[in-house]
């Protein structure tokens, strides 16, 4: 017994540094790509102002933000701390480190992006494409593996902080503690994303409906008001929010399957260590990403999307091969790394789905984008409707990988081997891994998603510093990538979400077991206060989604005023005798944001509470099943229904489109009407609701036993 119990100590300590190693390497390579990508060329003169426009309008409103963010943060730790008894302090404590870790993570890619925009233009003018290229994808790559890192060092970190200070806590309480952690982190990627795509998306339509439709000059043209703006959104949702959403997801991936490991060693004298096998194997998927990274380099004849698939793909072979051979080495059942390669192989099927739907070439014999391209030339109701219905299509594969991973992760774990206790909790663990395995290669999908942004700010500095058409081909080319990558990337997440999600209910049933004194908490759909809480959750996702298109519009509609107004007031800045007051449209967009996305997320918050307090834990579980069914396949269509209207546009726009059809300039407003519809649903709302699902599970765990205990009172009341 001492001799196994040596072992299992030693196997903790090999699962805990893996952890801790993995993410030090992986920042460490992070920080030493800063320093090559900063020493590359950074332009003209015109070229840094733009550029430096850009970056204090960014930090201007992440300052803003993240004022309102540490102010709900501390007002929130200190609720935790009364109202969680002798675990409340720690509880509030790992809640504001996990707060501002997501922060963290956010407020780097984005130094790291508003730098690399005008390196990765002058990269372009100078050398052409594949130079520009390079310095894009590695100035991501540095938001990718920070992202990767510090979710693995935190969570690591942070348990070995409790098991050192609480020595006879056991293990399901320490995981409890640090729910605290992944809520934190998912609370900020809530503000972060619905803030920044609402900021990004007021900007990019106004932008629009002004200046390209109305008045006819081209996007990033220097004399549109809402120019610098619209590049500032750019960095602020989709660097900064949607790195806060994968380091949430990541996070919560991780905790859940930590959750249900917990729960499994309990079942064995001495424990096992299932609740902390989920580190090894987010450890082994950072190693790889960090070998990915380096693995990308376009050659003459590459499209980027080509050489961006190919990274993604190595990263993936090369996870598969380090998990294959190091779990069975520890004695690790192999179902289990089958499942984390199960969930991984998903989202890599989720992501191809997303660029067969929105790239501008498909798939043989079915091209989407193409498509929508002969239907912008009837009309833009044409246009819209064929977005919209591709991406109801497009959720039918990727949920169908779902379903298929789930459910082989499932009849893996379920069946006893050589650990493990097999049954409903071997098989939802394995699911849970299987979310693990799906995120474990985030640090090089990340690093794609960051380049997307970057390339697309590049464009924008290069077009306002009249830099050469080859210089701004160049750079359409890599944006047309970016668009395709930020799709895949969202897909990406949606999925992950929508499985760490399951995961996460699978820990809202196990910790209900305990509150409720039963064997297993069953959530039948034929009792109606389940079924009534399953309506009110798929409520939660669609209602979420129309306060924020909402407040996109309600700001869009602020800002198009403000445009019309600088134009009408003075004519010389469409002469170009004088400059527009750039800094009035970013002060709409910012203060227009923070105000659009407080009531939604006080909603969905509110509303978890509220519908576990009344109608109890069981309609809670029904609660958080509709919200899943209904916002994974809302976030599918709209992410990719978006990615595909933009990269229609990109299509008309691209000098390989006939220039002189003699409708072109109505197809081309058209395209512009399209790209508008679509602007809100893939950066606004689509990847939104991702998060939205990881809060209010996280939301049901954590206030579990507070909502027990009021539902009971409210219920004695009657």
């Amino acid at each position: 017994m001492f001799s196994l119990t040596v072992c299992l100590k030693m196997t903790e300590l090999l699962f805990l540094s893996t952890g801790l190693v993995s993410g030090l390497l992986s920042i460490l390579v992070a920080l030493i790509t800063y320093k090559k990508v900063m020493q590359a060329d950074e332009g003209d003169q015109r070229m840094r102002e733009v550029s430096h426009l850009i970056q204090g309008g960014a930090n201007s409103f992440i300052r803003i933000q993240y004022r309102i963010l540490l102010t709900f943060t501390i007002a929130l730790a200190v609720v935790f701390a009364l109202i969680f008894g002798d675990l409340g302090v720690p509880i509030a404590i790992s809640y504001i480190l996990g707060s501002l870790a997501s922060m963290s993570a956010g407020y780097i890619g984005l130094a790291v992006a508003t730098r690399a925009n005008r390196r990765t233009a002058a990269a372009a003018a100078e050398g052409g494409l594949n130079p520009a290229f390079i310095v894009a994808f590695r100035s991501g790559s540095v938001m990718g593996l920070m992202i990767a890192g510090i979710a693995l060092l935190g969570i690591s970190s942070l348990y070995l902080l409790w098991a050192i200070i609480f020595p006879a806590l056991e293990t399901p309480l320490l995981w409890e503690i640090i729910t605290g952690f992944s809520f934190g982190a998912s609370t900020v990627a809530l503000f972060a994303k619905a803030g920044g795509g609402i900021f990004t998306k007021t900007a990019d339509m106004s932008a629009d409906i002004v200046g390209k439709i109305e008045y006819h000059i081209p996007e990033d043209d220097p004399r549109n008001p809402a120019a610098i703006a619209d590049a500032v959104g750019d960095n602020v949702g989709d660097i900064a929010g949607t790195g806060a959403d994968i380091f949430d997801s990541n996070v919560a991936a991780i905790l859940a399957a930590a959750l249900l490991g917990a729960g499994i060693d309990a079942l064995f004298s001495p424990p096992i260590v299932f609740a902390l096998l989920p580190l090894l194997i987010a450890g082994l998927g950072t190693m790889a990403s960090v070998v990915g990274v380096y693995l990308v380099h376009p050659n003459d004849r590459d499209d980027p999307g080509v050489a961006l698939n190919r990274g993604t793909y190595l990263t993936t072979i090369l996870f598969a091969v380090l998990i294959l051979i190091v779990l069975p080495v520890l004695g690790i059942d192999l179902s289990i790394a089958l499942s984390a390669i199960f969930g991984l192989l998903a989202g890599v099927f989720i992501g191809f789905t997303s660029d067969v739907f929105t790239n501008d070439k498909g798939l043989r014999g079915f091209t989407p984008v193409a498509n929508m391209v002969e239907m912008a030339e009837k009309s833009a109701a044409n246009l819209i409707l064929s977005g919209y219905s591709y991406g109801l299509l497009s959720a039918v594969p990727s949920v169908l990988g779902v379903v298929m991973a789930l459910i082989a992760s499932f009849i893996m774990g379920s069946s006893p081997g050589l650990v493990g206790p097999g049954g409903w909790e071997g098989g939802i663990y394995a699911v849970a891994i299987a979310a693990v395995g799906l995120l474990s290669t985030n640090g090089m999908t990340m690093s794609s998603d960051s380049y997307g942004p970057i390339v697309d700010n590049a464009r924008g500095v290069i077009e306002q510093a009249d830099a050469s058409q080859d210089a701004i081909v160049a750079c359409d080319k890599l944006d047309a990538a970016g668009n395709t990558a930020k799709a895949i990337t969202k897909g990406f997440a949606i999925g992950s979400a929508a499985i760490s999600v399951l995961a996460l209910f699978a820990a809202f049933i196990e910790a209900s077991k305990v509150i409720l004194g039963t064997e297993l908490v069953v959530v039948d759909i034929a009792d109606p206060f389940i079924l009534a809480g399953a309506f009110i959750g798929a409520l939660i996702p669609i209602t979420f989604t129309a306060m924020l298109i909402l407040g996109v519009d309600r700001n869009s509609g602020r800002m198009i005023e403000e445009i019309r107004r600088q134009f009408q007031e003075d004519p010389g800045i469409l002469e170009g005798t004088s400059k527009p007051d750039y800094e009035r449209c970013i002060s709409i967009a910012t203060s227009g944001a923070i105000k659009e996305l407080m009531p939604s997320t006080v909603m969905a918050i509110g509303v978890t509470l509220i519908t576990g307090v009344v109608l109890g834990l069981e309609a809670l579980g029904g609660y958080l099943g509709g919200a899943v069914i209904v916002g994974f396949i809302m976030a599918l269509l709209m992410s990719n229904s978006g990615g595909a209207w933009d990269n229609t546009k990109k299509m008309i726009e691209s000098p390989d489109y006939d220039h002189d059809h003699p409708q072109y300039e109505k197809i081309h407003d058209n395209s512009v009407l399209g790209d508008m519809v679509g602007d809100p649903f893939k950066d606004t709302a689509g990847p939104s609701i991702n998060t939205l699902l990881v809060v209010i599970s996280l939301t049901a765990t954590l206030f579990l036993p507070l909502i027990a205990q009021m539902h009971q009172w409210l219920w004695s009341l009657f």
